[in-house]
């Protein structure tokens, strides 16, 4: 397992490093590599700030096995105040610790929102981007209890590791876009006053 995990990841690596973090790529990454350690279900969730202040996450990205259902148009996973459903993850995902374990380790509501995905056990790692918690990846086992030995884990914040870079890269490359825009204006401007 892990030799093939460890192989598929150095390729969703580069993929992300060449392509971007686009859709397609994402969606390619999270399937290599939810492949490579038989899981059943790999997602990425994204951190947002409500009007009031507070902390949200929504799915952005999913891939799915054949065994597994789909969990991406889902509405219970979009804007999930993490106070009122999760609020036991804030701290260790927002300090870089993954979590681990089944739904029942889990107190409620979590675990049944995660046992209506049927989740039989689940890995989740932070995406920190910048210092800052930009929000998670997990995997999901809808099919056995798993103990995740170490080398998953590792995978997992290798993956979140590699997501964090890409969606760097992705805001370094739209902020070079936005000023090389703004340089085209101001020279425009500049030979058309001058001409």
């Amino acid at each position: 397992m892990a030799t093939s995990a460890f192989s598929a990841l150095m390729n969703v690596s580069q993929l992300l490093l060449e392509k971007g973090f686009e859709p397609g790529n994402v969606t390619s990454a999270l399937g290599q590599v939810g492949a490579a350690l038989d899981v059943d279900r790999v997602y990425i969730f994204e951190n947002s700030t409500a009007p009031d202040g507070k902390l949200l996450c929504s799915q952005r990205y999913e891939w799915t096995a054949a065994s597994a259902s789909a969990q991406q148009d889902n509405p219970e996973l979009r804007d999930v105040p993490y106070d009122e459903v999760m609020p036991s993850w804030v701290e260790p995902l927002s300090s870089g610790r993954v979590l681990k374990g089944a739904p029942r380790d889990f107190p409620s509501p979590a675990r049944e929102l995660l046992e209506s995905q049927d989740i039989r056990s689940l890995l989740v790692c932070p995406i920190m981007l910048c210092g800052e918690w930009w929000g998670f990846v997990g995997f999901d086992d809808c099919r056995t209890e798993r103990t995740w030995p170490g080398e998953e884990s590792h995978v997992l914040q290798a993956l979140s590791n590699a997501l964090a870079g890409s969606l760097r890269h992705a805001r370094l490359r739209n902020t070079l876009n936005s000023v090389q825009t703004q340089l085209r204006g101001i020279i425009e401007r500049c030979a058309a006053t001058t001409s």
